[in-house]
């Protein structure tokens, strides 16, 4: 892991900087990247594509499932903008890091003692409230955590940096999607998810230890008082609320398919355990040669143009779910994931990237907070609706539940790619 963060040139950071703050920086970066492989271990084990198995074993239905999967987005909602107005008041982001993501780690891992302690009638009420509590901790930390990332890399190396921050990050994530699912198709129901769930607390420890050795770098404060003027200014950027309203509808679309591949599969397709990790760890393994890729890309190319072409193979990935009525099942799953793998590795990278590097350092803090915000209200519907869309298909035909309806949405997803997204992501509009 040193090898690879030693590919990054610190001369920007050298000229600078004395020593000793050199060291910290360095140290804080490669420190990061063991952050990122315990928390995408962490979370593939506890909210990853196996919480879709855990609900359903806890007797959740469709809908509920969809309104589950929407409640981390709408605590982004809530909660984010909240942490960077509260920011200026309490410019620690170290220590309100810290303690939130703690009570993020207890608070999920509380939902696996759920079969132990509680009636089975009331599994699923409770997993939701523990999971709000959870996900809203979490998301308490999000804007000090990314702006403290943010301050920590050098803008000359942030792309080639997250680009191997997230490929380290999918490879912790296929080796633990391609494990789980070997393991839950061989072990009772009961105990493959309390196995989990006690791998998860292991790792949220080691995750715990990584996050207390961040560096506490000193917050640059937007130097505006506490105001709704001073909330809303990310939203007179013209260029920018064009850029969060159309990603938002975009989430909102992969909440209403994307989200809902599991469900599907393992309800409507009956695919089993095995390939569901197969299928999830295809997508991370292809994730982490075309982050990287991407990364490369957007040292040469400014982000808005690259964000141009991943909108496109977004939806045609979506589109792709269709291709089960011609080919088997197998082949398509692999189609399908190849193609998110390239799609919304890329999808994730450029937005970060746009968020943090094409926004101004005075008060960039309330930028991420307001775009975040904003794409996890929209985001949060997603889910939600394509949850309660489905149950409300029982009636049609069969073929309609297990792929038309992602195939329409994908179709509208395309055509809004190949024109809104020029109007919005063009270079006149920077």
């Amino acid at each position: 892991m040193r090898r690879l963060l030693g590919t990054i040139r610190f001369g920007e950071v050298k000229s600078r900087m004395p020593n000793k703050k050199r060291s910290v920086f360095r140290e804080g970066m490669v420190n990061a990247h063991y952050e990122a492989v315990s928390s995408t271990i962490f979370m593939n084990l506890i909210a990853g594509p196996y919480l879709t198995g855990y609900l359903l074993f806890l007797g959740a239905d469709a809908s509920q499932l969809g309104l589950i999967l929407s409640i981390p987005l709408l605590a982004n909602a809530i909660v984010v903008i909240l942490s960077a107005y509260l920011m200026e008041y309490y410019p620690n982001r170290y220590r309100t890091t810290l303690i939130s993501i703690l009570f993020h780690r207890i608070f999920l891992l509380g939902t696996g003692l759920i079969p132990f302690v509680w009636p089975k009638a009331d599994w699923v009420p409770v997993f939701i409230v523990l999971f709000v509590i959870g996900c809203m901790s979490g998301s308490l930390s999000a804007t000090p955590s990314v702006t403290l990332l943010a301050d920590l890399v050098p803008r000359k190396f942030r792309a080639n940096y997250f680009g191997i921050r997230f490929t380290l990050g999918g490879i912790a994530a296929s080796v633990t999607l391609l494990t789980i699912g070997w393991g839950l198709d061989r072990l009772p129901m009961s105990t493959g998810f309390a196995l989990l769930y006690c791998c998860g607390l292991a790792v949220s420890l080691l995750n715990m230890v990584h996050y207390g050795r961040y560096p506490n770098l000193l917050y640059s404060s937007a130097g505006n008082s506490l105001s709704w003027k001073f909330m809303f200014e990310p939203l007179r950027d013209r260029s920018f609320f064009k850029a969060v309203l159309f990603v938002s509808f975009w989430l909102m679309a992969q909440g209403a398919t994307i989200s809902l591949f599991s469900y599907v599969m393992l309800e409507l397709m009956k695919t089993n355990y095995a390939w569901m990790g197969i299928s999830n760890t295809l997508l991370t393994v292809v994730s982490i040669g075309a982050t990287f890729i991407w990364g490369r890309l957007n040292m040469k190319w400014s982000t808005r143009k690259l964000l141009l072409w991943v909108f496109p193979l977004n939806a045609i990935a979506v589109l792709f779910w269709g291709l089960q009525a011609f080919l088997p099942d197998t082949l398509m799953l692999i189609i399908v994931y190849t193609m998110l793998g390239i799609s919304l590795s890329g999808f994730n990278l450029l937005t970060f990237q746009y968020v943090i590097s094409d926004t101004p350092k005075e008060g960039r803090s309330m930028y991420y907070a307001v775009w975040v915000s904003i794409t996890s209200l929209f985001g949060f519907f997603g889910p939600l609706v394509g949850g309660k869309l489905l149950n409300s298909l029982k009636s049609w035909p069969f073929w309609f539940q297990e792929y038309g309806l992602f195939v329409c949405i994908g179709a509208l997803m395309l055509a809004a790619s190949l024109s809104i997204s020029f109007i919005v992501f063009s270079a006149k509009q920077r």
